[in-house]
This record gives C-alpha cells, structure tokens and sequence, in this order.
C-alpha cells in the first residue's frame, strides 16, 4: 500500500477547544487542548478535498477520496531534510532522586490482589519513584522498546526552563460581541492557545488514497488559523521491534486510545489466548469532534480517551503469536470504539519486549 508522510506546520498559536461548557460572560476561560488525530484528519481529509467529516459520514470514501488510514500526529523537528519524531515518556518511567529509572512487573504475594484484576504490578521496590513528564526522541524510545533502556537525554523544546513538551501556553483576552458586531456589555473573557515549538510541526502517515498533489496551505486550529502542509521525505521513526521472548510484548499508546465499551485497556480478543499483565496509563485525556455544515457545527462528540505514552504488558502463547501480532501493528491501529477512530489516527501503538 501505498505511503505518503504529510507535516502540518501550524503558521500561529491554535485554539482547540477541550469541549467544557463555555458562555462568555458566564465563564471567565476557555480551556484549549493539544490536536487530536481527529484534528489532523480533518486537516488531511480537506487537503485532499474530501466533503467534512466523509471518513466518519461515509466510510466507502476511505482510500477513495481521502486516505484509507491515516496514523499520527507525531511531533516532529526539522533537521534538515529529515523530521525527527518526539515521544511522550512511557508513563512506566519515574524520577528517583536525580534518577529516572523503570517500574518492572512484580507478581502479587499470596493472598494479595488488585482492583483491576491483574496478575501482577508495576514496582520500583518501595524506591519511592515520582511520575515524570518528559519526552524521547525516536533513539530513545527505540532503545526502551528494544532492551528497556531508561535515557536521561530528554528533548529539549524552549530555550526558557519550566516547559517539558513541544507546546506552549499564551494566554489571550476577547471580549465578545452583539449581532451588531458591537462590544458586549460584561463579556470580557480570556482563552488559551498553544503555540508549537519552533521548527517543529505535526506529522501524520497516510496509506492508501488518492494519489494527487496537496495544496500548501490548509485550515488549522480554529479561528481561520492555518498550517502549511510540507512533505516529510525522511521520518525518523523508532526501529520496529522483531523477537519476543516467551511471548512477552509491550504496548507504548503513540497517539490517544478509545477503546470499546469506553474501558481503559485495548480489546485483546483478535489476539486469542493473550493477557493483560500490567498496566501503567495515565489521566484520561477530553477528545472532541464537531463537522461544518454550511457555516454551523454538528455531529459534535466528547470523548475521554487513554493519552498517548500509555504501556500495557501483555502475555502472548508464545514468542510467534506476539511477533505477528507486532507485525500486524506496524500498519493498523489498535480496535476503537468506532471504526473511523481507528482509521483516524486513534489508537496506533508502538510494540516492544519486557523482561519476566
């Protein structure tokens, strides 16, 4: 099938908004939310002029009009001629001290078990380890995945301290207006937006679709914003993982889950005989969805979604069944709720090994 690599180069701060009632006047802020694979395919979807919302509306315009799949966004920096991705810290990793090292699954003692019903947790040995936030470039991700590596090299985004990932809060003031377009009494309200760190942008995988030319520029983040659209050549992505021993296979969430019946964990029965073992996830991240229609909004949806750095160790029957497995993960994405989630970007996981 075949592949093509997009950058979504946002030209100003965007203004995604996280879904929260919001009324100026009766709230002070509005809250804004990094892209979701639903902004980014909406994004990809209008480049390739496919009808708003025609993955999700019309499922048979999938690889006709607009890509079959599409996988991401990834942030990404610019080097040259290359686009080195960046990765939020698997949420399995925490500071000791000054040191940041793995949590390992350890079984239950006797007698002992968890709410969640997993056979084992994820310990530090009473070390008493702090979560961090942080992100890998793909180096340090791939050696985690591969050999359980934990790097202390983090990306580092702003030249200022106190900003651990690729986007930035500035604070905005409005003050909303009458049908006349005039200052509305009492309606001073402030918003967030999110501006991207320099030479970085948003890179997405599309497979399949209609081979044309994109435009250079497409709608971006609200507000009339916009974002130009650069072809990513070379994408340094982290090598894929091929053995694993005794079945034992590592899920690393890349981009935000929503699984089906809304459960915190994917759905592991395409895989017969496989285990959940352990689990590190974090705090449920709000996704919404809203289509134009002639000047409104519609369809609109609110999600909580599993965020993207999330690890599941899993059990497979044997070291065959989970390389397939990993196999098959390279070019789809785990089951979503809806079909068009999975085909969106929602739900795609990078496989790596974990030791007994």
């Amino acid at each position: 099938m075949r592949q093509t690599w997009v950058a979504l180069e946002p030209l100003d701060t965007i203004a995604i908004r996280d879904g929260r009632a919001f009324d100026a006047g009766t709230h002070s802020q509005a809250r804004t939310v990094p892209p979701s694979p639903a902004t980014t395919a909406g994004a990809i979807g209008a480049a390739y002029g496919a009808a708003a919302g025609a993955g999700r509306r019309d499922p048979a315009s999938r690889g006709r009009d607009l890509p079959e799949r599409i996988h991401g966004p990834f942030v990404a920096r610019r080097e040259g001629a290359t686009w080195r991705t960046c990765w939020p810290l698997p949420r399995d990793i925490v500071q000791v001290g000054s040191v940041m090292m793995r949590l390992l699954p350890s079984p239950l003692n006797d007698g002992e078990s968890t709410d969640l019903g997993l056979p084992m947790v994820l310990s530090d040995d009473d070390a008493g380890g702090e979560p961090v936030e942080g992100w890998w470039g793909a180096d340090e991700l791939g050696d985690y995945l591969s050999d359980g590596v934990v790097s202390a090299d983090l990306e580092d985004f702003w030249d200022s301290p106190g900003h651990p990932g690729p986007w930035r809060s500035e604070r905005r003031v409005g003050l909303a207006r009458t049908e006349e377009r005039t200052a509305a009494e009492g309606m001073l309200y402030a918003s967030q937006h999110l501006r991207l760190a320099r030479d970085h942008a948003l890179v997405v995988r599309c497979l399949g679709g209609p081979d044309r030319e994109l435009p250079r520029m497409v709608n971006f983040g609200g507000r009339g914003r916009r974002a130009q659209l650069i072809p990513a050549t070379q994408v340094a992505f982290p090598q894929p993982v091929t053995d694993f021993p005794g079945g034992r296979l590592l899920l690393y969430l890349a981009t935000p889950a929503v699984f089906p019946g809304g459960v915190w964990h994917p759905d592991l029965s395409r895989w017969p005989g496989t285990q959940l073992i352990a689990a590190a996830v974090g705090t449920p991240q709000v996704v919404t969805t809203a289509i134009p229609d002639r000047g409104a909004v519609g369809g609109g949806l609110l999600m909580w979604a599993v965020p993207a750095g999330s690890v599941y160790y899993l059990q497979f029957p044997n070291a065959q069944a989970a390389a397939e497995a990993a196999g098959e993960l390279l070019d789809n994405s785990l089951d979503q709720a809806e079909d068009w989630l999975r085909t969106a970007g929602f739900g795609f996981a990078l496989t790596g090994r974990w030791e007994a």
